[in-house]
């Protein structure tokens, strides 16, 4: 995977991976992969302001904090996306520090900031490079994964 786009990962000089699960799944995916784990898993519970502004009262943000980047990022991104797509049972993504509003999950204006995408018995996409998520086919796969919501 691209140096740059593991340049995007780090916030406030520390590499974090967020990942985005829709709803608050009974169990929280398992993390550790191959014997690469983060340091430390915060979770978040965002809810919903608006009613009826989408299908779940609340996303679970997972922020997978790292000391160490994976070496092989774009095979643990995939297994990540995987494994929080079996605990929440639907569509998850992965998205810079900022990213996350509810008026705005998955759509184009967003696909920018999301650099990965997967969902229950699907193969996880993860996007190689910062300069793919200025495409328009990166925004089309973000865009039809929106759809599974």
């Amino acid at each position: 995977m691209a140096a740059d786009l593991a340049s995007g990962l780090r916030f406030a000089a520390q590499p974090v991976v967020s990942v985005f699960v829709p709803g608050t799944p009974a169990v929280s995916p398992n993390f550790v992969f191959g014997g690469t784990a983060p340091a430390e898993v915060q979770r978040y519970s965002l809810e919903r302001e608006e009613p009826d502004s989408f299908p779940y009262a609340c996303v679970t943000e997972y922020d997978l904090i790292f000391d160490e980047l994976p070496t092989d990022l774009d095979g643990y991104l995939r297994a990540c996306l995987s494994a929080a797509a079996l605990a929440g049972g639907s569509v998850v993504w992965l998205g810079f520090e900022g990213s996350f509003h509810f008026d705005n999950i998955l759509t184009e204006t967003v696909a920018p900031q999301v650099y990965g995408v997967g969902a229950p018995g699907v193969e996880p996409v993860v996007a190689p490079d910062l300069a793919t998520l200025k495409t328009l086919e990166w925004r089309s796969v973000v865009t039809s994964f929106r759809s599974r919501l």
